[in-house]
């Protein structure tokens, strides 16, 4: 295997394990119910907070590989992976919008305004945008699609911030609705 090879293989690998990770919060977050919220609290919590520290962990492999970008082949198989994980990206965010209730609910260890939510979201942002950096330095073919993406994460981002706003930061007005994403293979 060259360098490239193995450079390609890490990029792949690291996207799905992120879009695993990101599907799991998001599976549990939509199972959260009043019932169970005091212990599906805390599920939720770890579960943004584990693929964040997974990430972080991938970004530093990546920094370390082969800095030869990827032929449009490699490109095209990362920006539909990045794509895939966008949209799970996205749907976590609209399951926290939609569970906003139950989490902050009196028995949900996330109350009562859910900033520790917001603090994760806010940090798992900041680490998907800079993870985006990488991707589009190894695949600067698809640097506009990756962007365009880039964008979906962040708009999906700052509509649930809405709802959970970190420590410290004023409590914006709610907009209503979810967020309105195009329709895709993974959505049907």
């Amino acid at each position: 295997m060259t360098t490239q090879q193995h450079a390609a293989a890490v990029v792949l690998e690291s996207i799905h394990v992120l879009t695993v990770d990101t599907t799991g919060a998001r599976n549990l977050t939509r199972d959260a119910t009043l019932a169970n919220v005091s212990a599906q609290g805390f599920a939720v919590r770890y579960s943004i907070n584990g693929a964040f520290v997974t990430l972080a962990a991938w970004i530093n492999a990546i920094s370390q590989l082969d800095s030869t970008p990827f032929d449009d082949t490699v490109a095209l198989r990362v920006f539909s992976g990045f794509s895939r994980f966008v949209t799970v990206y996205s749907d976590l965010m609209n399951a926290l919008i939609e569970k906003h209730d139950v989490l902050t609910s009196q028995n949900s260890p996330l109350a009562p305004d859910g900033a520790i939510i917001g603090s994760l979201i806010a940090e798992f942002q900041f680490i998907v945008s800079v993870y985006l950096g990488w991707i589009v330095f190894f695949a600067p073919t698809r640097a506009a699609e990756l962007a365009a993406q880039g964008s979906l994460a962040s708009d999906a981002f700052e509509l649930a911030a809405t709802h959970y706003p970190r420590p410290g930061a004023k409590a914006p007005e709610l907009p209503k609705g979810k967020l309105n994403l195009p329709e895709t293979p993974a959505r049907k």
